[in-house]
């Protein structure tokens, strides 16, 4: 598809260098082979040579870093100093440098490599986890979050072709603030993977005052917000999804409104709601996803779904590529 075949293109100017600390996974090895013959990015796997393939071992662009020297060079670079700067609990890092997610973070957070990409074995809350706790969040961030993007393969009868939904996997019940940083940082990052300018719709299952409740005051508060801190973003609430999504509906439930059915970034007001309509727009509306996104570090670490394939682990590393 154009959106990936563009990502890529930018990818291999980068030329970034990505861990991948699951290096058992023979999912993982079997996108590394295909990241390394496309020249999409350098490859830094944590694990053994045991781990990996052959076929790769002699791969210019390969690191294999043995656990077993993990504690020997977090010594020789001296990283600990700057760990306990960061906030992490130094003996905490010395008993459990022999973790591959941690020591991947460690690297990352000291500058070896641009990015990481996890979750094919490791849960999204131990990815989550040692990403906050290593990398910390971004300047002036309080909000970790992650979004997915949809291609679609074909057109389809509203003629959308890349969308993105938030959050769908990380803040169970987000506040109106966090829902605010979760809306500007989704259409940022749409904005840098896609070139598109971004039309953002607060979701909820009232449209324009049709319903009232007190989780749809939390949509209205997180949407005042977002216009005092990005008043350049186009945006509206609360819509439901058809309202955001369909011409016709926009005409007659939100005439006034800023979307008029042209939304290309959708807010979700829990994660309930976002985890379950990308799962359905993926498995019954035929869309192709990519995610979850994560966003809000300071620097780009990935969680993959542990039921991803190597073509996602692919993808995700032309998208980490392109945000780190």
């Amino acid at each position: 598809m154009n959106f990936y075949r563009t990502l890529e293109k930018k990818a291999k100017k980068k030329n970034k260098t990505i861990i991948f600390p699951e290096s058992s996974d023979n999912r993982i090895i079997d996108a590394v082979k295909n990241i390394l013959h496309r020249k999409l990015a350098k490859v830094i796997l944590i694990g053994t040579d045991q781990n990996s393939d052959p076929s790769i071992k002699s791969d210019k662009n390969l690191t294999i870093i043995d656990l077993k020297f993990s504690s020997q060079f977090l010594k020789s670079y001296h990283i600990n100093k700057s760990l306990t700067k960061s906030g992490y609990d130094l003996l905490r890092s010395v008993s459990e440098i022999k973790d591959p997610l941690t020591f991947a973070c460690l690297l990352l957070k000291n500058n070896f490599a641009d990015g990481v990409i996890a979750g094919s074995v490791y849960s999204t809350t131990e990815v989550i986890r040692n990403a906050i706790s290593i990398i910390g969040l971004s300047k002036n961030n309080k909000t970790v979050s992650s979004f997915f993007i949809f291609t679609f393969p074909k057109k389809n009868i509203h003629n959308k072709k890349i969308i993105a939904y938030a959050d769908c996997g990380v803040i169970p019940s987000p506040n109106s603030s966090q829902l605010s940083d979760i809306a500007i940082q989704t259409a940022n990052n749409f904005s840098k993977l896609t070139g598109i300018k971004p039309r953002l719709a607060f979701l909820s299952f009232s449209t324009k005052g049709s319903a009232k409740d007190a989780s749809i005051d939390k949509i209205l508060g997180a949407y005042e917000m977002t216009k005092k801190k990005s008043p350049s973003l186009v945006c509206d609430a609360e819509l439901q999804f058809d309202s955001a999504f369909v011409e016709d509906v926009a005409l007659r439930k939100n005439p006034n409104g800023k979307i008029k059915g042209d939304a290309n970034v959708f807010i979700f007001p829990d994660l309930n709601s976002g985890n379950i309509a990308y799962k359905i727009t993926e498995r019954i509306g035929g869309a192709f996803a990519t995610g979850p996104i994560v966003q809000g570090l300071s620097k780009p670490v990935m969680d993959l779904s542990r039921g991803c394939t190597a073509e996602d682990i692919v993808n995700m590393t032309r998208v980490i590529a392109n945000l780190s």
